[in-house]
């Protein structure tokens, strides 16, 4: 497949990461419950985001000629990737808090979209 190919799927799969994040976090901090086809839609938006975001990363990674040895920058995205998994269970737990989880998310989305332009390490 062409880098053109992983690069838009990488771009829908942040979509879809960050859509359900926040959704989640929307209604954690309305006080309301997550039910139904909402809370359906908000977790498999998340999950499937979180699934393609690491396979259209590694295949980006393959487009650019990184197959052997990965250079730092790429490790920093898998960590960042790694707690951007974890944060569903945050927003679940401290949602009400709203606005520093939010602020999390947003420094976390920055950093990697940080990371994935200079290419810094």
């Amino acid at each position: 497949m062409t880098y053109e190919f992983y690069k838009v799927l990488h771009l829908v799969s942040i979509i879809l990461l960050f859509s359900g994040l926040v959704g989640l976090l929307t209604i954690q901090m309305s006080g309301g419950s997550a039910l139904g086809r909402v809370k359906s839609l908000v977790y498999i938006s998340h999950g499937v985001g979180w699934l393609l975001l690491l396979v259209s990363g590694f295949g980006l990674a393959a487009r650019l000629g990184l197959t052997t040895g990965l250079p730092g920058w790429v490790y920093s995205k898998l960590v960042i990737w790694l707690l951007l998994g974890l944060a569903i269970t945050v927003i679940r737990r401290k949602g009400v808090k709203g606005l520093p989880v939010y602020i999390g998310l947003m420094v976390l989305f920055s950093a990697a979209a940080f990371l994935a332009v200079t290419k810094p390490l």
